[in-house]
Protein backbone atom coordinates (compact mmCIF):
# COMPACT_ATOMS: atom_id res chain seq x y z
CA UNK A 1 0.00 0.00 0.00
CA UNK A 2 1.96 3.38 -1.25
CA UNK A 3 0.45 5.48 1.56
CA UNK A 4 2.06 3.78 4.72
CA UNK A 5 5.65 4.43 5.53
CA UNK A 6 8.34 1.70 4.40
CA UNK A 7 11.23 3.47 6.84
CA UNK A 8 11.71 0.80 9.60
CA UNK A 9 13.27 3.61 11.61
CA UNK A 10 9.06 5.42 11.80
CA UNK A 11 7.68 2.15 13.76
CA UNK A 12 10.60 2.24 15.81
CA UNK A 13 10.32 5.37 17.56
CA UNK A 14 6.24 5.63 17.23
CA UNK A 15 6.42 2.46 19.34
CA UNK A 16 9.27 3.61 21.17
CA UNK A 17 7.56 6.14 22.45
CA UNK A 18 4.10 3.68 22.82
CA UNK A 19 4.75 1.59 24.58
CA UNK A 20 6.19 3.03 27.63
CA UNK A 21 3.27 5.32 27.75
CA UNK A 22 1.27 2.45 27.32
CA UNK A 23 3.04 0.62 30.53
CA UNK A 24 2.19 3.99 32.39
CA UNK A 25 -1.55 3.76 31.44
CA UNK A 26 -1.87 0.57 32.05
CA UNK A 27 -0.01 0.76 35.79
CA UNK A 28 -2.56 3.72 36.32
CA UNK A 29 -4.99 1.33 35.00
CA UNK A 30 -4.42 -1.54 37.70
CA UNK A 31 -4.75 1.33 40.36
CA UNK A 32 -8.15 1.92 39.24
CA UNK A 33 -8.93 -1.46 39.00
CA UNK A 34 -7.69 -2.30 42.34
CA UNK A 35 -9.44 0.49 43.58
CA UNK A 36 -12.62 -0.89 42.17
CA UNK A 37 -12.27 -4.46 42.91
CA UNK A 38 -11.86 -3.78 46.95
CA UNK A 39 -14.52 -0.97 46.80
CA UNK A 40 -16.67 -3.80 45.08
CA UNK A 41 -15.86 -5.80 48.23
CA UNK A 42 -17.52 -3.38 50.71
CA UNK A 43 -20.60 -2.79 48.80
CA UNK A 44 -22.38 -1.39 45.48
CA UNK A 45 -22.70 2.08 47.43
CA UNK A 46 -18.84 2.47 48.13
CA UNK A 47 -18.30 1.69 44.71
CA UNK A 48 -21.12 3.86 42.94
CA UNK A 49 -20.20 6.43 45.86
CA UNK A 50 -16.23 6.51 44.82
CA UNK A 51 -17.08 6.26 40.87
CA UNK A 52 -19.39 9.22 41.18
CA UNK A 53 -16.70 11.52 43.05
CA UNK A 54 -14.38 10.43 40.79
CA UNK A 55 -16.08 12.85 38.39
CA UNK A 56 -15.09 15.77 39.55
CA UNK A 57 -11.10 14.58 39.25
CA UNK A 58 -12.70 13.42 36.06
CA UNK A 59 -12.86 16.80 34.74
CA UNK A 60 -9.86 17.86 36.42
CA UNK A 61 -7.90 15.11 34.96
CA UNK A 62 -8.85 16.05 31.37
CA UNK A 63 -8.47 19.91 31.90
CA UNK A 64 -5.21 19.29 33.02
CA UNK A 65 -4.39 17.38 30.09
CA UNK A 66 -5.88 20.14 27.83
CA UNK A 67 -3.37 22.12 29.40
CA UNK A 68 -0.40 19.66 28.72
CA UNK A 69 -1.48 18.94 25.18
CA UNK A 70 -1.02 22.58 24.10
CA UNK A 71 1.83 22.90 26.19
CA UNK A 72 3.36 19.98 24.43
CA UNK A 73 1.85 21.30 20.78
CA UNK A 74 4.75 23.91 21.13
CA UNK A 75 7.43 21.27 22.90
CA UNK A 76 7.20 18.82 20.63
CA UNK A 77 7.75 21.20 18.06
CA UNK A 78 10.34 23.38 19.18
CA UNK A 79 11.83 20.03 20.07
CA UNK A 80 12.26 19.24 16.61
CA UNK A 81 13.90 22.60 16.35
CA UNK A 82 16.44 22.58 18.63
CA UNK A 83 15.17 25.25 20.89
CA UNK A 84 15.05 24.35 24.46
CA UNK A 85 15.29 27.83 26.06
CA UNK A 86 11.72 28.46 24.30
CA UNK A 87 10.42 24.67 25.35
CA UNK A 88 11.15 25.66 29.27
CA UNK A 89 9.22 28.86 28.87
CA UNK A 90 6.38 26.51 27.61
CA UNK A 91 6.43 24.31 30.49
CA UNK A 92 6.49 27.29 33.10
CA UNK A 93 3.52 28.62 31.46
CA UNK A 94 2.01 24.63 31.39
CA UNK A 95 2.54 24.16 35.08
CA UNK A 96 0.95 27.30 36.41
CA UNK A 97 -1.78 26.81 34.69
CA UNK A 98 -2.00 23.18 35.89
CA UNK A 99 -1.61 24.31 39.55
CA UNK A 100 -4.58 27.31 39.69
CA UNK A 101 -7.33 24.66 37.85
CA UNK A 102 -5.88 21.97 40.70
CA UNK A 103 -6.38 24.54 43.38
CA UNK A 104 -10.04 25.41 42.04
CA UNK A 105 -11.10 21.79 41.75
CA UNK A 106 -9.81 21.04 46.02
CA UNK A 107 -11.69 23.79 47.15
CA UNK A 108 -14.90 22.29 45.91
CA UNK A 109 -13.60 18.89 46.56
CA UNK A 110 -12.93 20.22 50.00
CA UNK A 111 -15.34 22.90 51.03
CA UNK A 112 -18.17 21.63 48.53
CA UNK A 113 -18.27 17.80 48.54
CA UNK A 114 -21.90 17.43 49.10
CA UNK A 115 -22.88 19.72 46.54
CA UNK A 116 -20.47 18.10 44.33
CA UNK A 117 -22.00 14.45 44.90
CA UNK A 118 -25.54 15.95 44.30
CA UNK A 119 -25.06 16.75 40.71
CA UNK A 120 -24.48 13.07 39.58
CA UNK A 121 -27.11 11.08 42.19
CA UNK A 122 -30.12 11.72 43.48
CA UNK A 123 -29.37 8.53 45.82
CA UNK A 124 -28.29 9.75 49.56
CA UNK A 125 -26.24 7.03 50.47
CA UNK A 126 -24.41 7.10 47.44
CA UNK A 127 -23.90 11.23 47.95
CA UNK A 128 -22.52 10.52 51.36
CA UNK A 129 -20.15 8.18 50.83
CA UNK A 130 -19.10 10.19 47.59
CA UNK A 131 -19.01 13.14 49.47
CA UNK A 132 -16.50 11.19 52.13
CA UNK A 133 -14.53 10.34 49.47
CA UNK A 134 -14.58 13.96 48.17
CA UNK A 135 -13.09 15.37 51.37
CA UNK A 136 -9.80 12.96 51.59
CA UNK A 137 -9.12 13.32 48.12
CA UNK A 138 -9.37 16.58 47.14
CA UNK A 139 -6.14 17.69 49.06
CA UNK A 140 -3.94 15.07 46.18
CA UNK A 141 -5.41 17.17 42.89
CA UNK A 142 -2.32 19.88 43.08
CA UNK A 143 0.08 16.89 43.74
CA UNK A 144 -1.22 15.38 40.34
CA UNK A 145 -2.03 17.56 38.05
CA UNK A 146 1.96 19.22 38.52
CA UNK A 147 3.45 15.47 38.09
CA UNK A 148 1.10 14.33 35.56
CA UNK A 149 1.15 18.09 33.84
CA UNK A 150 5.20 17.95 33.63
CA UNK A 151 5.61 13.66 32.89
CA UNK A 152 3.63 14.16 29.56
CA UNK A 153 5.18 17.50 28.13
CA UNK A 154 9.05 15.10 29.15
CA UNK A 155 7.55 12.60 25.83
CA UNK A 156 7.83 15.66 23.69
CA UNK A 157 11.84 14.95 24.40
CA UNK A 158 11.33 11.27 24.23
CA UNK A 159 11.43 10.76 27.65
CA UNK A 160 9.47 8.03 28.69
CA UNK A 161 10.63 5.74 31.52
CA UNK A 162 10.32 8.01 34.17
CA UNK A 163 6.48 7.98 33.90
CA UNK A 164 6.97 4.16 34.38
CA UNK A 165 9.22 4.78 37.79
CA UNK A 166 7.10 7.48 39.10
CA UNK A 167 3.53 5.14 38.32
CA UNK A 168 5.21 2.04 39.65
CA UNK A 169 6.06 3.47 42.63
CA UNK A 170 2.52 4.78 42.97
CA UNK A 171 0.91 1.55 42.08
CA UNK A 172 2.78 -0.14 44.49
CA UNK A 173 1.52 2.69 47.38
CA UNK A 174 -1.90 2.94 46.53
CA UNK A 175 -2.65 -0.89 46.51
CA UNK A 176 -1.03 -1.33 49.60
CA UNK A 177 -2.63 1.54 51.85
CA UNK A 178 -5.98 0.25 50.11
CA UNK A 179 -5.41 -3.31 51.90
CA UNK A 180 -4.37 -1.76 54.75
CA UNK A 181 -7.04 1.29 55.29
CA UNK A 182 -10.59 0.01 53.33
CA UNK A 183 -9.76 -2.93 54.99
CA UNK A 184 -8.39 -2.22 58.47
CA UNK A 185 -5.06 -4.81 58.18
CA UNK A 186 -2.09 -4.44 60.20
CA UNK A 187 -3.71 -3.18 63.31
CA UNK A 188 -5.41 0.05 60.99
CA UNK A 189 -8.75 1.14 61.80
CA UNK A 190 -11.48 -0.03 58.99
CA UNK A 191 -11.70 3.25 57.00
CA UNK A 192 -13.88 1.74 53.52
CA UNK A 193 -14.13 4.27 51.00
CA UNK A 194 -12.44 6.70 53.09
CA UNK A 195 -9.56 4.58 53.46
CA UNK A 196 -9.67 4.34 49.49
CA UNK A 197 -9.12 8.22 49.50
CA UNK A 198 -6.37 8.25 51.39
CA UNK A 199 -4.27 5.47 49.78
CA UNK A 200 -4.59 7.26 46.47
CA UNK A 201 -3.52 10.70 48.31
CA UNK A 202 -0.48 9.29 49.59
CA UNK A 203 0.08 7.76 46.10
CA UNK A 204 -0.32 10.92 44.71
CA UNK A 205 2.36 12.92 46.75
CA UNK A 206 4.71 9.66 46.78
CA UNK A 207 4.26 10.53 42.58
CA UNK A 208 5.19 13.75 43.32
CA UNK A 209 8.59 13.49 45.49
CA UNK A 210 9.79 11.21 42.90
CA UNK A 211 9.51 13.66 40.28
CA UNK A 212 10.89 16.38 42.09
CA UNK A 213 14.14 13.95 43.25
CA UNK A 214 14.50 13.07 39.08
CA UNK A 215 14.36 16.37 38.03
CA UNK A 216 16.47 17.67 40.17
CA UNK A 217 19.38 14.83 40.02
CA UNK A 218 18.92 12.60 36.71
CA UNK A 219 17.41 14.54 33.76
CA UNK A 220 19.66 15.73 31.30
CA UNK A 221 17.86 16.92 28.11
CA UNK A 222 15.58 19.53 29.25
CA UNK A 223 17.46 20.34 32.71
CA UNK A 224 14.15 22.16 33.99
CA UNK A 225 14.69 23.33 37.69
CA UNK A 226 13.09 25.49 40.37
CA UNK A 227 13.86 28.70 39.10
CA UNK A 228 12.83 28.03 35.42
CA UNK A 229 9.00 28.27 37.39
CA UNK A 230 9.80 31.79 38.14
CA UNK A 231 10.93 33.23 34.94
CA UNK A 232 9.51 35.79 32.49
CA UNK A 233 7.06 33.95 30.21
CA UNK A 234 4.97 37.37 28.82
CA UNK A 235 7.02 36.90 25.19
CA UNK A 236 5.63 33.39 25.04
CA UNK A 237 1.82 33.94 26.48
CA UNK A 238 0.30 35.05 23.49
CA UNK A 239 1.48 32.49 21.01
CA UNK A 240 0.24 29.85 24.30
CA UNK A 241 -3.11 30.95 24.26
CA UNK A 242 -3.78 31.92 20.67
CA UNK A 243 -2.92 28.01 20.02
CA UNK A 244 -3.21 26.49 23.28
CA UNK A 245 -6.98 28.38 24.44
CA UNK A 246 -8.87 25.66 22.02
CA UNK A 247 -7.03 22.31 23.11
CA UNK A 248 -7.70 23.79 26.63
CA UNK A 249 -11.53 24.98 25.38
CA UNK A 250 -11.59 21.61 23.87
CA UNK A 251 -10.77 19.24 26.74
CA UNK A 252 -12.67 21.39 29.48
CA UNK A 253 -15.99 21.09 27.18
CA UNK A 254 -15.75 17.89 26.32
CA UNK A 255 -14.97 16.67 29.80
CA UNK A 256 -18.34 18.90 31.16
CA UNK A 257 -20.14 16.93 28.39
CA UNK A 258 -18.92 13.49 29.62
CA UNK A 259 -19.66 14.54 32.78
CA UNK A 260 -23.22 15.30 31.63
CA UNK A 261 -22.83 11.66 30.68
CA UNK A 262 -22.28 10.48 33.52
CA UNK A 263 -25.02 12.52 35.41
CA UNK A 264 -27.53 10.58 32.42
CA UNK A 265 -26.06 7.48 33.65
CA UNK A 266 -26.69 8.23 37.29
CA UNK A 267 -30.02 8.98 36.87
CA UNK A 268 -31.22 6.28 34.89
CA UNK A 269 -30.35 3.59 38.01
CA UNK A 270 -27.71 3.25 40.66
CA UNK A 271 -27.13 -0.53 38.90
CA UNK A 272 -26.24 1.38 35.98
CA UNK A 273 -23.38 3.57 37.45
CA UNK A 274 -22.61 0.37 39.14
CA UNK A 275 -21.92 -1.63 35.98
CA UNK A 276 -20.91 0.94 33.91
CA UNK A 277 -17.83 1.32 36.34
CA UNK A 278 -16.93 -2.24 36.16
CA UNK A 279 -17.01 -2.24 32.62
CA UNK A 280 -15.34 1.08 32.02
CA UNK A 281 -12.14 -0.34 34.69
CA UNK A 282 -12.26 -3.73 32.10
CA UNK A 283 -12.22 -1.05 28.90
CA UNK A 284 -8.97 0.60 30.36
CA UNK A 285 -7.26 -2.32 30.21
CA UNK A 286 -7.03 -2.60 26.72
CA UNK A 287 -7.54 1.02 26.15
CA UNK A 288 -4.21 2.06 27.14
CA UNK A 289 -2.27 1.02 23.95
CA UNK A 290 -4.37 3.30 22.04
CA UNK A 291 -3.92 5.81 23.93
CA UNK A 292 -0.38 5.78 24.31
CA UNK A 293 -0.42 5.50 20.23
CA UNK A 294 -2.50 8.68 20.63
CA UNK A 295 0.43 10.13 22.61
CA UNK A 296 3.26 9.55 20.81
CA UNK A 297 1.62 10.82 17.33
CA UNK A 298 1.30 13.82 19.09
CA UNK A 299 4.76 14.24 19.63
CA UNK A 300 6.28 12.69 16.09
CA UNK A 301 4.11 14.79 13.81
CA UNK A 302 4.81 17.73 16.34
CA UNK A 303 9.05 16.65 15.80
CA UNK A 304 8.50 16.52 12.05
CA UNK A 305 6.57 19.71 11.81
CA UNK A 306 9.35 21.57 13.69
CA UNK A 307 12.13 19.45 11.59
CA UNK A 308 10.46 21.04 8.53
CA UNK A 309 9.45 17.57 7.25
CA UNK A 310 7.85 18.31 3.49
CA UNK A 311 4.03 18.21 3.46
CA UNK A 312 4.04 14.81 1.52
CA UNK A 313 6.53 13.03 4.40
CA UNK A 314 3.85 14.47 6.94
CA UNK A 315 1.10 13.09 5.24
CA UNK A 316 2.28 9.86 4.91
CA UNK A 317 2.76 9.01 8.47
CA UNK A 318 -0.41 10.76 9.43
CA UNK A 319 -2.24 8.01 7.53
CA UNK A 320 -0.40 4.93 8.83
CA UNK A 321 -1.20 6.07 12.04
CA UNK A 322 -4.39 5.70 11.38
CA UNK A 323 -4.07 2.50 9.31
CA UNK A 324 -2.28 1.28 12.30
CA UNK A 325 -4.96 2.19 14.80
CA UNK A 326 -7.61 1.10 12.87
CA UNK A 327 -6.29 -2.48 13.06
CA UNK A 328 -5.12 -1.95 17.01
CA UNK A 329 -8.87 -0.49 17.66
CA UNK A 330 -10.17 -3.98 16.30
CA UNK A 331 -7.81 -6.39 18.13
CA UNK A 332 -8.33 -4.64 21.41
CA UNK A 333 -12.60 -4.92 20.96
CA UNK A 334 -12.51 -8.89 20.16
CA UNK A 335 -9.91 -8.64 23.88
CA UNK A 336 -12.42 -6.54 25.69
CA UNK A 337 -14.72 -9.15 24.81
CA UNK A 338 -12.52 -12.00 25.55
CA UNK A 339 -11.81 -10.80 29.42
CA UNK A 340 -15.12 -9.52 30.41
CA UNK A 341 -16.41 -12.84 32.15
CA UNK A 342 -13.15 -13.52 33.84
CA UNK A 343 -13.14 -9.65 35.61
CA UNK A 344 -16.53 -9.47 36.21
CA UNK A 345 -16.55 -12.65 37.80
CA UNK A 346 -14.01 -10.55 40.44
CA UNK A 347 -16.71 -8.40 41.36
CA UNK A 348 -18.90 -9.24 44.70
CA UNK A 349 -22.21 -8.02 42.98
CA UNK A 350 -25.28 -8.47 42.35
CA UNK A 351 -26.34 -11.40 39.63
CA UNK A 352 -28.46 -8.58 37.45
CA UNK A 353 -25.29 -6.05 37.94
CA UNK A 354 -22.97 -8.62 36.55
CA UNK A 355 -25.24 -9.53 33.64
CA UNK A 356 -26.02 -5.78 32.69
CA UNK A 357 -22.48 -5.33 33.15
CA UNK A 358 -21.63 -8.48 30.37
CA UNK A 359 -24.38 -7.11 27.75
CA UNK A 360 -22.57 -3.31 28.23
CA UNK A 361 -19.14 -4.66 27.39
CA UNK A 362 -20.58 -5.58 23.92
CA UNK A 363 -21.44 -1.25 23.26
CA UNK A 364 -18.30 -1.07 24.73
CA UNK A 365 -16.57 -2.74 21.93
CA UNK A 366 -18.13 -1.52 19.09
CA UNK A 367 -17.38 1.78 20.43
CA UNK A 368 -13.81 0.87 21.09
CA UNK A 369 -13.30 0.38 17.27
CA UNK A 370 -14.16 4.10 16.50
CA UNK A 371 -12.64 5.45 19.64
CA UNK A 372 -9.18 4.22 18.27
CA UNK A 373 -9.29 5.85 15.19
CA UNK A 374 -10.58 9.27 16.60
CA UNK A 375 -7.91 9.99 18.75
CA UNK A 376 -5.31 9.86 16.77
CA UNK A 377 -7.43 12.04 14.42
CA UNK A 378 -7.74 14.83 17.15
CA UNK A 379 -5.52 14.16 20.09
CA UNK A 380 -2.85 12.91 17.84
CA UNK A 381 -2.50 14.16 14.56
CA UNK A 382 -4.16 17.19 14.79
CA UNK A 383 -3.30 18.99 17.44
CA UNK A 384 0.08 17.47 16.77
CA UNK A 385 0.10 19.41 13.19
CA UNK A 386 -0.65 22.55 15.06
CA UNK A 387 -4.35 22.24 13.85
CA UNK A 388 -5.58 22.78 17.56
CA UNK A 389 -8.93 24.80 16.56
CA UNK A 390 -10.45 22.21 13.80
CA UNK A 391 -9.37 19.69 16.52
CA UNK A 392 -11.19 21.23 19.06
CA UNK A 393 -14.61 21.67 17.05
CA UNK A 394 -14.31 18.02 16.05
CA UNK A 395 -13.84 16.62 19.39
CA UNK A 396 -17.02 18.82 20.77
CA UNK A 397 -19.50 19.66 18.39
CA UNK A 398 -20.93 16.00 18.29
CA UNK A 399 -20.70 15.16 21.68
CA UNK A 400 -23.22 18.42 22.63
CA UNK A 401 -25.23 18.29 19.32
CA UNK A 402 -25.55 14.29 18.97
CA UNK A 403 -24.23 11.95 22.01
CA UNK A 404 -26.10 13.82 24.96
CA UNK A 405 -29.39 14.93 23.50
CA UNK A 406 -29.96 10.99 21.83
CA UNK A 407 -28.34 10.21 25.10
CA UNK A 408 -30.88 12.00 27.39
CA UNK A 409 -34.31 11.28 25.23
CA UNK A 410 -33.31 7.55 25.09
CA UNK A 411 -32.61 7.00 28.49
CA UNK A 412 -34.27 9.12 30.95
CA UNK A 413 -37.41 9.59 28.55
CA UNK A 414 -37.82 6.54 26.27
CA UNK A 415 -36.50 4.42 28.77
CA UNK A 416 -34.61 1.87 26.43
CA UNK A 417 -31.84 -0.79 28.06
CA UNK A 418 -28.78 0.62 29.07
CA UNK A 419 -26.61 -0.74 26.35
CA UNK A 420 -28.48 0.54 24.04
CA UNK A 421 -28.51 4.11 25.61
CA UNK A 422 -24.20 3.42 26.12
CA UNK A 423 -24.33 3.72 22.22
CA UNK A 424 -26.11 6.98 21.54
CA UNK A 425 -23.98 8.64 24.75
CA UNK A 426 -21.25 7.48 22.32
CA UNK A 427 -22.39 8.00 18.86
CA UNK A 428 -20.63 11.04 18.33
CA UNK A 429 -17.58 8.81 17.59
CA UNK A 430 -18.40 8.17 13.85
CA UNK A 431 -18.95 11.58 13.00
CA UNK A 432 -15.85 12.44 14.08
CA UNK A 433 -13.96 10.02 12.27
CA UNK A 434 -15.62 11.13 9.17
CA UNK A 435 -15.26 14.69 9.32
CA UNK A 436 -11.73 13.92 10.32
CA UNK A 437 -10.68 11.70 7.64
CA UNK A 438 -11.66 14.55 5.30
CA UNK A 439 -9.47 16.96 7.43
CA UNK A 440 -6.87 14.38 6.96
CA UNK A 441 -6.55 14.32 3.23
CA UNK A 442 -6.47 18.25 3.06
CA UNK A 443 -3.00 18.64 4.75
CA UNK A 444 -4.16 21.98 6.14
CA UNK A 445 -3.63 20.37 9.50
CA UNK A 446 -0.26 20.94 8.82
CA UNK A 447 0.55 24.28 10.60
CA UNK A 448 4.57 25.56 12.31
CA UNK A 449 3.04 27.48 15.38
CA UNK A 450 5.95 28.11 17.16
CA UNK A 451 7.54 31.75 17.74
CA UNK A 452 11.14 32.53 18.84
CA UNK A 453 11.25 35.99 20.93
CA UNK A 454 14.70 35.67 20.91
CA UNK A 455 15.31 35.87 17.11
CA UNK A 456 12.39 38.35 16.36
CA UNK A 457 13.77 40.82 18.61
CA UNK A 458 17.12 40.55 17.34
Amino acid sequence: MSFLVKDKSFYKLLFSITLPIAAQNFITFTVSLADSLMLGKVGEIALSGANLANQLFFILMIITFGVTSAAMVFASQYWGKDDVYSMKRVITIMLRLAAIISVVAAALAICIPETVMSWYSDDPAVIEAGASYLRIIGWAYPFYSVTNAMASVLRSAHIVKISIIIYLSSLFANVSLNWVLIFGNLGAPVMGIEGAALATAIARFTEFIILLIYLAFFEKKIHYTVKDFFVPVKDYLGAFFKTGAPVVLNEAVWSIGTSVLSMIIGHISTEFVTANSIANTIWQCVWVVVSGMGNATAVIIGNSVGMGESRDIILKKAKTIVALSAVMGLASAIILLIIRGPVINFYEVSAETKALTYDLIVSYAVILVLQSMSVQYVVGIFRGGGDTKVAAFVDVIFLWTVAIPLGAFTGLILGWAPPFVYLMLKSDELFKIVISFFRLRSGKWIKDITVNPVEEAA
